[in-house]
């Protein structure tokens, strides 16, 4: 098994090929909404107000359809009247026939005709209002009216709205702390775009364990907020991104914290065991670079964590 990441417009593309050009019908069926309200508050409201009397709620409580098709089919109703004596009757009368009886099995056999048929009937006016509304807001009028040509008059707000968050992230990219330095190292060495093995996932979910001491404490929503804006800022500008990271790392604890987690999991044989690219390489010296040298919390001789069927090197 492999994983591919994609971003959500990678997926809008492949999924959506005709561009959302079939919401227009919705486009135009809101304006004529909008416009229906708009004209009852003009016209109907005061209608409304000069009937809402005592009787006519009365009325109007009495005749409704929920309530209607219950004291319609009662003796409730003058025309019947008959319907309570027979009921008592038939319930005084009644005997349980066999599962094999002729009336029993008819009876089987009118209920499901009856599913059935309701079943279909549901198909049919669903196939028809379906019909209707693309046929009254699905017409070329209807989408001149609804303002939009296949699609394409969202896509620059769409894109607006995207280039607006990505200016966010990137004039922040001087800002945060130690888990805004951590995550956008992360992304920096990260390996490219490509379908990602099953057991890199877990090999990455044991490093975040075993390691979780220098890790900070984040909420999840946390940890998704500042990784997304990482990523935007090691993709867009990554000499920049690395640049800042003094800035990020002020604090020396800090620094040394970072550079600890990195020979931490850099010395690890699981961590050995992939390739890096030339790539990698050249931004992990970069940052190192950018970082200077060593602290002295992480001593010479110090050994790495232990792990699972694997020797423990001693460092220095």
């Amino acid at each position: 098994m492999r994983f591919v990441e994609l971003r959500l417009e990678d997926v809008a593309a492949r999924l959506n090929r005709f561009e959302r050009a079939g919401e227009a019908p919705f486009e135009a069926m809101n304006l004529v909404a909008e416009f229906n309200q708009r004209a009852y508050e003009l016209f109907g409201r005061p209608l409304v107000h000069a009937l809402a009397n005592e009787p006519f709620a009365r009325l109007s409580r009495a005749f409704h359809p929920l309530r209607l098709q219950r004291w319609g089919i009662s003796d409730l109703n003058p025309w019947l009247w008959w319907l309570a004596p027979a009921a008592q009757a038939v319930r005084a009368q009644r005997q349980a026939v066999d599962a094999e009886h002729p009336a029993s099995r008819i009876e089987s056999m009118l209920s499901d005709v009856t599913s059935a048929s309701l079943d279909s009937l549901r198909a049919l006016r669903d196939a028809v209002a379906e019909a209707t509304f693309f046929q009254i807001y699905g017409s070329l009028f209807a989408l001149y009216f609804g303002g939009e040509r296949g699609g394409a008059d969202r896509a620059p707000a769409a894109d607006a709205q995207q280039l607006a968050s990505d200016g966010r992230a990137l004039a922040s990219i001087e800002r945060g702390g130690y888990a805004e330095a951590l995550a956008r190292v992360a992304f920096l060495i990260a390996h490219e775009d490509e379908p990602l093995p099953l057991s890199r996932l877990e090999l990455a979910h044991d490093l975040i364990e075993d390691y979780r001491a220098l890790l900070p404490p984040l909420a999840p929503d946390e940890v998704r907020r500042i990784g997304g804006e990482q990523e935007v800022i090691a993709r867009h500008d990554p000499e920049r991104a690395i640049e800042a990271l003094p800035t990020l790392l002020a604090d020396p604890a800090d620094r040394d914290r970072l550079l600890t987690l990195l020979d931490s999991v850099l010395a690890d044989r699981r961590v050995q065991r992939i390739e890096p690219t030339a790539r990698q390489v050249a931004i992990l010296a970069r940052i190192r670079s950018v970082l200077g040298a060593r602290g002295s919390s992480r001593r010479p001789g110090r050994a790495a964590p232990a792990q699972r069927g694997d020797v423990t090197t001693i460092e220095g």
